[in-house]
């Protein structure tokens, strides 16, 4: 009788929805906003109103992330060996773009990202950390914890993903005009 009522007592217990595996990363997910904070709390947005952007968690722990300044100018020119140096420059600094695995730590409510391959050769081989959690209308914040030189910093960037449903993945370059259920944030 005893072992039954301490089954019914768990039952009760609350489950903590940010302290999840991560099973509930595993997905494609789609950029809705990228906020900077500075070292007073104010925060601005890092890129313009409408960054675009996918990460993508699968069930055997591999991710991929491209993320893109929307106001990025085309490159003009036809042929990539022809742009000019500070075309190129310009559309570097408007983008992040690299792969690898990802690993959940549920009692920090942390990701780490183990870059594999990036759209800079210094990133590969470094963890990224991001704090998590998650928000209404199936989003997700990511806070970055250590940057990109593999450094803690406390004024990282937060941004907030939005789950992108199975039925929409084929249209994702028209989510991004949509408007996301989690709402962009100022």
């Amino acid at each position: 009788m005893i072992p039954l009522f301490c089954l019914l007592l768990l039952a009760c217990i609350p489950v903590d929805a940010e302290a999840q595996d991560a099973s509930a990363f595993v997905g494609d997910w789609r950029l809705v906003s990228v906020l900077q904070p500075d070292s007073a709390g104010r925060t601005r947005p890092f890129w313009g109103p409408k960054p675009l952007g996918m990460i993508r968690y699968s069930a055997n722990g591999v991710m991929a992330a491209q993320l893109y300044d929307e106001r990025r100018p085309g490159l003009g020119v036809g042929n990539w060996g022809d742009v000019s140096p500070e075309a190129a420059r310009t559309a570097l600094v408007g983008l992040a773009s690299y792969y690898g695995t990802f690993t959940v730590d549920t009692v920090r409510r942390t990701i780490a990202h183990r870059v594999e391959g990036a759209m800079a050769p210094e990133w590969i081989g470094r963890t990224l950390v991001r704090g998590y959690r998650f928000l209404p209308g199936d989003c997700v914040e990511l806070r970055v914890i250590t940057g990109a030189d593999g450094t803690p910093t406390t004024t990282g960037q937060v941004l907030v993903w939005e789950r992108i449903p199975p039925t929409r993945r084929a249209s994702v370059a028209m989510a991004a005009a949509t408007t996301p259920v989690c709402s962009r944030l100022p």
